[in-house]
């Protein structure tokens, strides 16, 4: 099947400007998808979100992916952005995806940092996500921003760490993430996983079980809170993105093929007619018990040959 991709550029809610790249088959089939990815990356997710939007495009499966505020080549400066700006952005994003391609309804994949938001949106929006994807979803972001940092004692920032906030207008959490007051604030009262049992889409958690950033631990807890017929997809030695251990930039040939692994179960997921349901917001197919499986490290896809070098 021939597929387009083009870049695109679309308006927030607070007047920045969001850039993004459309994959548009020739024959689009269903709902259009945003994809979500993680601080301090890109709409690219250093290649893993640049494959997925091929293999949704090859099942018909039109997609957006945009590059977060204060993230590629998006507007926005790291400390002024916030949970609820980000929120917005998913919504005129999943607004944009439906203008380009004619498509009315829309799901939603989120990554790590997006994992949460895309839940959360979720919960609160319902008409507006038919099917819900989190790919090694942070869904509490105080414990990653504030309890994991040791400069936080009983949700108290200390002193060294607030003057450098008075200062400087933000704390550094990682080198190409900064956070900024409100959004360390903001943390403390948007947490995903107090309103997952909210979550009306059939959803699809997909982890590496030697996640260290995001424990798969997390989410254990989550899919307990989720629906019946919600699945937990567990990649058996897969660190965090899918990836091996000390491959950031997804390079080893180990983690193209768990990526590939992951990439598969969300085409499946999103295109599969088993789990179906309307843009109401109700589910209207027949759903089965909700799963956790475990798939072993040496499992290959073989329709990936996209990824080879």
């Amino acid at each position: 099947m021939r597929i387009e991709s083009t870049d695109t550029r679309f308006r927030a809610l607070d007047g920045l400007y969001l850039a993004g790249t459309l994959t548009l088959p020739a024959q689009p089939r269903g709902p259009a998808v945003v994809l979500l990815h993680g601080n301090g990356v890109t709409r690219e997710e250093c290649g893993l979100f640049t494959r997925l939007a091929a293999a949704l495009g090859r099942a018909g499966v039109p997609s957006l992916r945009f590059d977060l505020r204060a993230h590629g080549e998006s507007e926005g400066s790291q400390q002024d952005r916030t949970l609820s700006s980000h929120l917005n952005d998913i919504r005129v994003a999943l607004a944009h995806v439906r203008e380009m391609t004619g498509v009315e309804a829309t799901n939603l994949v989120g990554t790590s940092f997006s994992g949460g938001l895309a839940a959360y949106y979720a919960a609160k929006q319902p008409t507006e996500v038919g099917r819900l994807v989190l790919l090694n979803p942070q869904l509490d972001h105080k414990h990653r921003f504030i309890d994991q940092k040791p400069w936080w004692v009983n949700d108290f920032l200390d002193e060294e760490q607030a003057q450098q906030l008075r200062e400087r207008g933000f704390l550094d959490h990682s080198p190409t993430v900064q956070h900024g007051r409100a959004l360390l604030n903001e943390v403390f009262w948007i947490r995903a996983f107090t309103v997952l049992d909210e979550i009306l889409a059939p959803t699809l958690i997909v982890h590496g079980t030697e996640d260290t950033f995001v424990p798969i631990d997390s989410s254990h807890a989550a899919i307990k809170r989720l629906k019946d017929g919600d699945a937990l997809v567990q990649i058996e030695g897969a660190a965090h993105g899918f990836a091996v251990r000390g491959d950031p930039d997804y390079l080893d040939p180990q983690t193209h093929r768990w990526q590939a692994i992951a990439i598969q179960k969300v085409v499946d997921w999103l295109t599969s007619p088993v789990h179906w349901e309307n843009m109401s917001g109700q589910r209207t197919g027949t759903r089965t018990s909700k799963t956790a499986v475990e798939l072993p490290s040496n499992l290959w896809w073989m329709g990936c040959p996209w990824w080879v070098g």
